[in-house]
C-alpha cells in the first residue's frame, strides 16, 4: 500500500533534506518489498537508516519469510 500518508510524507522530508537519520525497528515493518532500493535512495538524499533488529538469515530463511510476507498480503 503506496498511499500511506505519512509514508510519503516521509519520502518528501527525506527527499527535501529534513531527516538525517532515520530509525527503524524491523527493515520489514517499513517496506515489505525494495528495502535496499529505500535505503538506497534515502543515502543519495543524505539520510541514514539504522536497523536496531537486525536479523541474519540464510537465503532459504529470507525467501521464506518473502514468501510468507506475500501470502499474508494477499
Amino acid at each position: 500500500n503506496y498511499k500511506r500518508k505519512k509514508f510519503n510524507q516521509l519520502f518528501l522530508d527525506i527527499e527535501m533534506g529534513k531527516v538525517s537519520m532515520l530509525i527503524i525497528a524491523h527493515k520489514d515493518r517499513l517496506v515489505r518489498f525494495g528495502f535496499e532500493w529505500f535505503e538506497s535512495f534515502a543515502e543519495r538524499h543524505g539520510c541514514k537508516v539504522i536497523i536496531m533488529n537486525q536479523e541474519s538469515l540464510s537465503p532459504t530463511e529470507e525467501v521464506t519469510q518473502d514468501l510468507l510476507a506475500i501470502i499474508h498480503c494477499f
